[in-house]
C-alpha cells in the first residue's frame, strides 16, 4: 500500500515540476526573446519614451501580444508611427501585435478631439481631407489647441497639444481598429 502512495506522490511531483519548468521557460522566452529585442528596436526612435510588452492577452488567446508605446513630445506623429510599424514588420514572424499608443492627454484635449472627430469620419467617407484639415485647424484656433493633421494611404494622424499636454490619435482609413 505504501508503495502505491509513493508512486502517486512521485507522479504528482513530476507533474508539478514539469509545469513549473514549462511556465518558467515561457516566461524567460517572452522576456528575453520578445520583450528585450522590442525594447532595443524602439529605443532608436525619437519621441518613444517607453515600451511595455504585455503577455497576459497572449496567454489567454495564445496569439496576440499587447505592446504599449509611450510617446513624448513629438513633431510628426505620422513619421514616428510609421517607424514603429516598420520596426515591428522587420521583426517578422507570425506573432500578432496589438499596438497601443500612450500619450499625456488631458480632459480638455479629449473634449476637443470629440468635437472634431466627425470631420475625420466624414473625410474617410467623402475623401475630402483638405476640408477636414481646414475645419480642424479652424476649430483648434478657436480652442487654443495646437494641431497637426497628417494623411497617408492607410491612416489619418491627428496630434493635439495644449498646456504642455499632448494627445495622439491614429484613425485607419479603412474599417479597422482605431489606435488611441
Amino acid at each position: 500500500m505504501q508503495d502505491n502512495s509513493m508512486k502517486w506522490l512521485l507522479g504528482v511531483v513530476t507533474v508539478i515540476v514539469t509545469l513549473a519548468l514549462l511556465l518558467g521557460g515561457q516566461f524567460v522566452w517572452n522576456r528575453y526573446a520578445v520583450a528585450k529585442p522590442l525594447d532595443k528596436m524602439f529605443n532608436g526612435i525619437q519621441g518613444v519614451e517607453q515600451v511595455t510588452v504585455d503577455f497576459n492577452d497572449q496567454i489567454k488567446s495564445n496569439e496576440q501580444v499587447s505592446i504599449q508605446v509611450k510617446l513624448g513630445d513629438i513633431d510628426n506623429l505620422q513619421k514616428v508611427y510609421t517607424e514603429v510599424i516598420k520596426n515591428l514588420e522587420k521583426k517578422g514572424g507570425t506573432q500578432k501585435y496589438d499596438l497601443v499608443i500612450q500619450d499625456d492627454r488631458s480632459p480638455e484635449l479629449e473634449d476637443f478631439y470629440y468635437s472634431v472627430h466627425y470631420y475625420i469620419q466624414e473625410a474617410i467617407v467623402t475623401g475630402k481631407f483638405a476640408v477636414m484639415a481646414e475645419r480642424i485647424q479652424s476649430q483648434s484656433n478657436s480652442a487654443g489647441v495646437n494641431t497637426q493633421v497628417y494623411v497617408d494611404t492607410d491612416n489619418i494622424y491627428l496630434q493635439m497639444k495644449k498646456n504642455g499636454r499632448a494627445m495622439y490619435v491614429i484613425t485607419p482609413r479603412s474599417h479597422s481598429k482605431e489606435v488611441r
